[in-house]
């Protein structure tokens, strides 16, 4: 999950600083670019909270790849996130309430994008 990225490339940068001193430590300017692109494309505030409502989906049989694709692409609706993992669709009926009760809690985390 980009959110998930994120944290673990800002936790690293941080840690740099402290070893800034040390010459031999540089990151390219890759990392920061990678950085970047992971934050931008984060649309909630706590990477966690957003893997804790997600995990729920595993007892679904929603696969870890669809999980992915659910929190990178931040659907409002069931509508939208059917329309989006097509691989979904065939057991809409039996996890549509499971989706609508994730979705309506991952809104609650949501940053101001």
């Amino acid at each position: 999950m980009d959110c998930e990225a994120a944290d673990i490339l800002q936790g690293i940068r941080d840690q740099l600083v402290v070893l800034s001193e040390d010459s031999t430590i540089k990151l390219p300017r890759s990392f920061d670019d990678g950085l970047r692109y992971a934050k931008l494309g984060s649309h909630y505030t706590s990477s966690l909270a957003v893997k804790r409502i997600l995990e729920t989906l595993k007892s679904h049989k929603v696969s870890d790849e669809e999980i992915c694709l659910i929190a990178n692409t931040c659907p409002e609706t069931a509508d939208e996130l059917f329309a989006l993992i097509p691989s979904l669709k065939e057991n809409r009926i039996r996890i549509e309430r499971a989706i609508k009760d994730v979705l309506s809690e991952l809104a609650k985390l949501k940053s101001g994008d």
